[in-house]
């Protein structure tokens, strides 16, 4: 009996002691790296003392005498909050991610390295001016300043566990590193190269007439951004270069929204701005608020962390909101073998619990050789695929441009604040207290000859641009910019129906104020479903289920709240409509090419284009109230199987929600929960709300959205909103690391106000000083 005892007793202490050595590292591994966001720290680096006040919400407020002082603190606040993504950001442009993660993400570094982006983050470095350089130097000293204080993210002590990753430290940050998350940005905004690969498949598998329908123009009907009466004393013929004038498809549901009145639009009789920038959701997010107290101003709005620029936000006396252009500024270039001149040369990936991969790298004159080993390119034969992208342009400015716009006080400075800005292409809506609103653009727009070869780019004075617009309104959806009579060509890909209800809601309000924009930024009915409910209403499903499912879309306006069950019966018809529709002419291919085809759908069921309907597998002719119909039973047959037979008790919330990945840990078991943040939201790809899900597979699972709302008052710049999500913090122990999502959710928003300092900051906030020392 005794020695029973003992036994349990030994077996006993030993699960008690491996507790406490699991509560011990878990407590190491979190508590140990959170930030100290109170009390007083001594750096080296400074020149005086730096405050940052984080209010509420973890957003910093940063005072300092100098302007090197503010952004070392910057520096400093990213590193504490935000450094993993950091460290991911640079890894992934320049190609070392497998020396952190191992094997899995040789592809990425190999895809990375072979596009060129460390020799353009580089050559960013160059390109720096003085100012510029002196606010990166400052704001690197303050991220290594928090480094020298010990591990600043809890991802690296949890990856200990993993013998692969075993040793993953944090390295010092370089001026490299931040011109490399500007390249990040780049990358991850540029349009054109999936696009062509996708074209170049479509070509083989379509007739040509029914690959012109697959990948409709932009329509006559939908509104384009600028207006033909603001380019009435400067149109011009759009120059004959072979190819078509607006050769663009209305294939985009991945953007972002911005809108801009003019004082006689508005309540207050001053400007208002609203921008909300549509990215992939990410736990952190890639947007970190910040407000800095500069010598010469304040600046607050949205910085991401890694470099030390308001990218989105406001100063003293204007604001500037982006959205993506989607001009076409990739291009795959088919050359013969031997045609071009080559230069190679071989780099070593390191391999983290592996063995280096070698890596041949060609390069030609115009940019890189595309290894079919990393690329889809089969589809282009036995020749040389080069990769032709502004992403790439080694006169990268980004970081200046930027920095420019943070200090601008005029409409003329903020547009030429940006030359020499060459990717991403961006939208630029602006608004200044003394009743300017404009519109502009920077970045560089491909001309292009007969064969598609580039000639050169659009000159910066005559990218589209405007100054106060006759209507007083700017607005995007990511649709279509330039008028008919803009003098040169601008192929992409642009979407349609966020514009759309955009400037109906618009045109429903004599004078907005910073609610109705907020309703608006909110909204999640869909002018397109609205647009396809008499087809639905018309069509013939031979189920119950399918009967009412179309007896309920019928009655329905278009509304997808998280409530909703009509916007649940509507996502699963839309998806098994798909199939219906062109699954048939596509065969095994159709999974990958499976989307949202706003310009497709709609020039069959309201346009028209019926032929589409016919089931060419089979002998019978089918109309498109028949296809509709079928669709609709097998959307019932699928609902049922996922959410059960009672349909009143489905709702659109339980089954679409916005998933905030982590970059490592999503997926994993008891990780998974910690780091990765899920929110239920309404909407869809085509709400201004927008909220998109994959077409392919049965999940609903959100994507892509909102990554910050914005909204900027010039009556009262401090009264403007703002919000983002999850958190302002990446640890997630941190209270503000999914604090923001149920608030983002709800249409909640904040102040960042500048008129208060760190003797009188608000309650509830913490109060961090860094002074000059070692």
């Amino acid at each position: 009996m005794r020695i029973l005892v003992r036994i349990i007793l030994f077996f006993g202490g030993l699960v008690a002691a491996l507790m406490l050595i699991g509560a011990g590292f878990w407590l190491w591994a979190f508590w140990g790296t959170k930030p100290d966001t109170s009390g007083q720290v001594r750096v080296a680096g400074l020149s005086g003392d730096v405050t940052i006040v984080r209010d509420e919400h973890g957003v910093p407020h940063i005072f300092g005498e100098t302007e090197a002082d503010v952004f070392f603190g910057l520096g400093y606040a990213h590193a504490q909050d935000r450094f993993f993504q950091m460290d991911m950001m640079r890894r992934y442009v320049q190609g070392r991610l497998s020396e952190a993660l191992g094997e899995r993400t040789v592809r990425v570094d190999a895809r990375n390295r072979i596009r060129g982006y460390p020799n353009v983050a580089a050559a960013a470095v160059a390109n720096m001016d003085a100012e510029t350089l002196a606010a990166a130097e400052a704001y690197t000293a303050g991220v290594n300043a928090r480094l020298a204080r010990g591990t600043p993210s809890p991802e690296y002590r949890v990856m200990m566990f993993n013998p692969s990753t075993w040793m993953f430290r944090p390295e010092e940050w370089r001026l490299v590193d931040t011109a490399s998350v500007v390249v990040y940005m780049a990358d991850s905004l540029a349009a054109g190269e999936d696009s062509e690969m996708s074209r170049r498949r479509l070509e083989e598998i379509l007739m040509p007439d029914q690959l012109a329908e697959f990948l409709p123009e932009y329509p006559d009907w939908a509104p384009t951004m600028l207006q033909a009466e603001d380019y009435a004393e400067r149109a011009a013929t759009p120059a004959d270069n072979g190819l078509p004038a607006n050769e663009v498809q209305p294939d985009v549901d991945e953007g972002s929204n911005a809108w801009v009145l003019s004082g006689e639009h508005t309540a207050s009789g001053a400007p208002l701005l609203a921008n909300d920038p549509h990215l992939s959701l990410s736990a952190p997010g890639i947007w970190y608020f910040a407000h800095l107290a500069l010598p010469d101003g304040h600046v607050v709005g949205a910085t991401v962390a890694g470099a030390p620029l308001v990218v989105l936000g406001r100063n003293d006396v204007s604001a500037w909101g982006f959205t993506n252009t989607g001009f076409d500024v990739i291009d795959l270039q088919v050359f013969e073998r031997g045609e071009l001149e080559i230069a190679e040369r071989t780099e070593m990936i390191p391999v983290r619990g592996g063995d280096p991969v070698e890596l041949t790298i060609r390069q030609s004159p115009i940019g890189p050789l595309l290894d079919p080993d990393y690329f889809a390119i089969d589809a282009y034969g036995d020749v040389d695929v080069v990769l032709q992208s502004t992403a790439l342009d080694m006169s990268n400015d980004v970081a200046g441009v930027a920095y420019r716009i943070m200090k601008s006080r005029s409409w003329e400075q903020f547009v030429e604040a940006g030359r020499g800005y060459t990717a991403p292409m961006q939208n630029m809506h602006y608004a200044h207290i003394d009743g300017t609103t404009g519109y502009t653009t920077a970045g560089l727009v491909p001309l292009r000859d007969g064969n598609g070869r580039w000639t050169g780019y659009i000159p910066y004075d005559e990218l589209p641009r405007v100054r106060n617009p006759v209507s007083g309104r700017v607005a995007s959806g990511n649709n279509r910019i330039a008028p008919d009579n803009y003098a040169h060509p601008t192929p992409g890909e642009y979407a349609i129906f966020r514009a759309v209800r955009i400037n109906e809601q618009l045109d429903l309000t004599a004078r907005h104020d910073l609610d109705s924009y907020e309703t608006l930024q909110m909204d999640v009915l869909s002018a397109q479903a609205a647009r396809l409910i008499p087809a639905i209403a018309a069509s013939e499903p031979q189920t119950v289920e399918g009967q009412r499912a179309r007896d309920l879309l019928a009655d329905w306006d278009g509304s997808m709240p998280v409530y909703s069950n009509e916007a649940l019966i509507y996502a699963l018809w839309y998806r098994a409509f798909a199939r219906a529709l062109y699954g048939d002419e596509l065969g095994e291919d159709f999974p990958r090419f499976i989307g949202r085809r706003e310009g497709l759908v709609d020039n069959v069921l309201v346009g028209g284009e019926t032929r589409w309907c016919d089931d060419v597998t089979t002998p019978a002719a089918e109309n498109c109230a028949v296809t509709v119909g079928v669709a609709l039973d097998a959307a019932m047959a699928t609902g049922i199987a996922q959410f059960g037979p009672d349909i009143d008790n489905w709702s659109w919330g339980s089954a679409h929600a916005a998933v905030f990945d982590h970059p490592v840990f999503t997926g994993m078991p008891l990780l998974d929960g910690m780091f990765t943040v899920r929110q239920p939201v309404g909407g869809d790809g085509s709400t201004v709300n927008v909220a998109v899900y994959p077409m392919r597979g049965d999940s609903f699972d959100v994507f892509h959205g909102p990554s910050l709302r914005a909204i900027y008052d010039m009556s009262d710049l401090d009264a403007s909103r703002f919000m983002h999500a999850p958190g302002q913090s990446g640890h997630p122990w941190s209270g503000h690391y999914r604090d923001l999502a149920p608030m983002w959710a709800a249409g909640e928003n904040f102040e960042m106000r500048t008129d208060w300092t760190p003797e009188n900051a608000p309650e509830g906030s913490n109060t961090l000083v860094l002074r000059p020392g070692n």
